[in-house]
This record gives C-alpha cells, structure tokens and sequence, in this order.
C-alpha cells in the first residue's frame, strides 16, 4: 500500500483490512495504557519521594525540639537530677455539674496519653454533647451510609 500526500484518513481507513484494522486498534489500546499506567507508577514515586521528605523535616523538627528541651531544663548541682518545675496552680477545667469526676480524670488522662510529653495540654472546659443519637447509632449510621 503505498500512501500519497492527499488521502484521507477515511480512504485510508476503507483500504485496510480487518486484521489489520483490528492489530491498529491493538496498538492504540496498548500505548493508552502503557502511558496511563506508566504516569500512574509516576505519580505513587512522587507521593512516596514528597512524603520522605515530610517524615524527614518533622523528625528534624522534633530532635531540634527535644535537644531545645533538654538545653532548658536546668540541673540541681548536687545530685546532678534535672528538675523539673511545675506550676504552682493549676485551673481545673469548667465542668458541668452532671458530670462524675472519675469522667474528668479519664478524659484528662486521655488528652495527656494522646499528647507528646513536651506538651502540657490544658482541658478549658468539658460538657456533655447534645447529640440526639448515642455513639453506637452514629457509627452504625456512617457504616451503613458509607459509600461503596
């Protein structure tokens, strides 16, 4: 088949046979997903590289923040024991009147456990949610409404 400069697309089209209109499609169908599949792999090599160099600042962050600590706590010369000094008083939080203080002291230790040590977490307030559903029908809910 030799082409000249002012066919068509449609008479070349009409000429080809239907093998080799069918290894054409093949082709194209197989470059389309070599190329999405290759930008594919592209883009999960650029999350992980942008996500090691995240992971690497915020323990650069941390490690400058701890050397800080450290630096700032003074030292007893005697003992050589680092103290450590609290406030003298410290605001309980606002709590409603209905609420047990066994509840305040396991909400309290929650937040503690849940932060860093260098942090000092203040509770301002705690009162109860109006939410008309317990916990248990609310998960039950989002289960169940999940998209698929």
């Amino acid at each position: 088949m030799v082409l000249s400069g002012y066919q068509t697309a449609a008479q070349i089209a009409a000429e080809l046979s239907l093998s080799e209109k069918s290894i054409a499609a093949a082709k194209v169908i197989l470059t389309g997903f070599v190329v999405v599949f290759a930008m594919l792999f592209l883009l999960i090599l650029i999350i992980k590289i942008y996500s090691a160099v995240i992971a690497g600042a915020q323990r650069a962050a941390d490690n400058r923040a701890k050397r800080k600590e450290r630096v700032m706590e003074p030292v007893d010369a005697d003992s050589g024991v680092h103290i450590i000094k609290k406030p003298a008083y410290v605001t309980p939080p606002a709590v409603d009147d209905d609420i047990p203080e066994e509840i305040v002291a396991v909400i309290a230790a929650a937040v503690a456990a849940t932060m860093p040590s260098a942090a000092q977490p203040r509770i301002k307030s705690i009162k109860k949610a109006n939410g008309g559903r317990s916990a248990w029908a609310n998960a039950g809910i989002l289960d169940n409404t999940r998209p698929f």
